[in-house]
């Protein structure tokens, strides 16, 4: 061997879970980047996606509390002007954080055998679920992965007593409450999760030993630390909880700080003009004291579209519970069983998959209670911390068709042998059919209502190449009219909630739209692209000439938004079917 080469076969048997687990992430990379373009945006995709762009252009930013934490429009707006706009660029974020989410099982190393940890990279780079929000530009999977991650970070300041870990933590969850507000609910869950396992460490049965005795025990060694640690030593790790709440505090207050460089008002104007920090923080905690009101406080109304809470909570729990069934069954039953292994199977169970499955468990419970328009993308916030105990119950199976195997029990070995190949096709053409086959159908039970099932990427595409001074795209008809009066988005006329993602596309291929109730208007202007509909469709259909008239679902269920396509533009559709 030429010196100075790396022996990858020695390194690769002497470490074989860290060669596990980078083989799984390449792998999960790879599911969550090809064709990460291919479904047209849903309705919050394009929403978030047009405020990301809009930063780019304008430089001017703050708090939308409606649209969740702004992290992604950060990330968005460098990558559009780095990459150019597009939905693989939108949602590559997501994509490359989920590809790598599982790197993270390495943390646990110290508390998981090997094979635990190779099937924990495994569950979370192969579930379904996870893969099809990790090619979805929401901030569901990023504030659950970087809970997950600062779990992981606290589990190894627990075990080398390192405080960097503890820095880590504070400025994850920084991280993760500028992804998304519930990361409140998280650090509630970790309090419950963890007086459950204290629970669990100081009344298991011990012989002799009463669960107060090693109560007593253990609260008589924190006190002579602290004893031998002295007032200095206690004052330095005083200091330290401080920095970490510092840490996290400047995360937050860095993310949620307004960029407003028309008036002055935003962070990178007043840390050249210190004399604005002080109206920069006004509005900060305005900003986010107005959001955390509005997400956390509080609605009597049940959801589901049903009469009380009870029934609503119900119908979101039920649907919950058929996402796991359709999409999560091979993690949902590995977790369970993990569950079930660990807290009676083993004579001292380990606190971190305890503390996993807790997590998990409660948020399946949880969520539904909290939720007021289903999406599927809440099961994440479960299954994430599920993978544990799923990676438990996955790495027994595996275990013991080793041990079966060795003992030439030929029968045993077939058993588990079908189980994990049933196990792995599940996945596989559940992934195959879900995420990649038909991610935008109507029948998909990842696809929430408001994602578009149709394509009409190419009709805006061929807008953006057309001849054309004036209006690119007209809105007609006062079905898709703002019924306010005005949009926050434009064209301002228009109706948000019935138009997104439309918004997106013209933004993106930076096409005029305007509005217009006059049928004649419309005749004697002939914008290249015109969009109705309802009534006010088939009525234009009748008058208008030289036009094509092209349907598209706007919602997995509702009516048909029609798009005339003037007879020049939609020429030049068919080369343009991949924009």
């Amino acid at each position: 061997m030429v010196a100075g080469d790396i022996d990858w076969r020695a390194r690769a048997s002497a470490d074989p879970a860290l060669t596990g687990v980078l083989a799984v992430t390449v792998l999960a990379l790879v599911a969550r980047l090809v064709d990460l373009g291919g479904r047209i945006a849903h309705f919050d995709e394009g929403r978030v996606a047009y405020w990301a762009l809009e930063y780019a252009e304008t430089g001017s930013i703050s708090y939308r509390y409606i649209v969740h934490g702004p992290l992604v429009q950060y990330v968005d707006a460098y990558l559009f002007q780095l990459l150019g706009t597009g939905d693989a660029v939108m949602r590559l974020p997501v994509a490359v954080f989920g590809g790598l989410l599982p790197l993270s099982a390495l943390l646990f190393r110290d508390h998981l055998r090997d094979s635990e940890v190779v099937a924990l990279a495994i569950v979370l780079a192969a579930n379904p679920v996870l893969l099809y929000y990790s090619r979805f530009f929401r901030s569901t999977l990023l504030v659950a992965g970087f809970v997950f991650v600062a779990f992981g970070l606290a589990v190894r300041a627990y075990d080398t007593r390192r405080v960097r870990y503890v820095y880590g933590v504070a400025a994850l969850f920084g991280l993760a409450l500028a992804a998304k507000e519930n990361t409140v609910v998280y650090a509630i869950v970790w309090v419950g999760a963890t007086a459950l396992v204290v629970d669990q460490l100081f009344f298991a049965e011990r012989g002799e030993e009463r669960g107060l005795d090693l109560a007593e025990r253990y609260w008589g060694r924190l006190v002579a630390r602290g004893r031998a640690l002295g007032p200095a030593g206690v004052g330095r790790y005083a200091g330290h909880l401080v920095g970490a709440v510092a840490v996290f505090g400047l995360v937050v207050v860095f993310f949620f700080a307004p960029r407003n460089p028309a008036d002055g008002v935003g962070l990178w104007y007043a840390i050249g003009h210190p004399s604005s920090l002080p109206a920069v923080v006004d509005a900060t905690v305005a900003d986010l004291t107005e959001g955390f009101e509005y997400w956390f406080g509080g609605t009597s109304d049940p959801g589901c579209h049903k009469d009380n809470l009870v029934d609503g909570y119900a119908c979101f729990l039920g649907r919950f519970l058929e996402t796991l069934l359709v999409a999560a069954l091979p993690l949902s039953v590995l977790a369970v069983g993990g569950f079930l292994i660990e807290r009676y199977g083993a004579v001292r169970p380990r606190p971190v998959v305890l503390f996993a499955s807790y997590w998990g468990f409660v948020s399946v419970a949880g969520y539904p209670l909290g939720t007021d328009i289903y999406g599927a993308w809440i099961t994440v916030n479960a299954l994430v911390p599920l993978a544990i105990p799923a990676a438990v119950g996955l790495a027994y199976l595996y275990r013991l068709g080793r041990t079966t195997f060795d003992e030439d029990d030929t029968v045993s070995t077939s058993l588990v042998g079908v189980l994990l190949l049933v196990l792995t096709a599940q996945v596989a053409v559940t992934a195959g059919g879900l995420v990649y086959e038909s991610p935008a159908a109507a029948d998909n039970n990842l696809v929430q209502y408001a994602q578009p099932t149709d394509d009409f990427r190419p009709v805006l595409a061929a807008a953006a190449e057309a001849d054309t001074d004036g209006t690119d795209v007209l809105i007609y008809g006062s079905e898709l009219a703002a019924p306010r009066g005005v949009s926050p988005q434009e064209p301002s006329c228009g109706d948000l909630g019935e138009l997104l993602p439309l918004q997106w596309y013209l933004a993106k291929h930076d096409l005029n739209a305007s509005c217009e109730a006059d049928p004649a208007t419309v005749e004697a202007d002939r914008p290249p692209v015109v969009v109705a509909r309802g009534d006010n469709a088939t009525a234009l259909e009748a008058r208008l000439s030289g036009y094509t008239a092209e349907s598209y679902q706007f919602r997995a269920s509702g009516g048909a938004t029609t798009f005339f396509v003037r007879e020049d533009v939609s020429e030049a559709e068919p080369t343009l079917r991949r924009p």
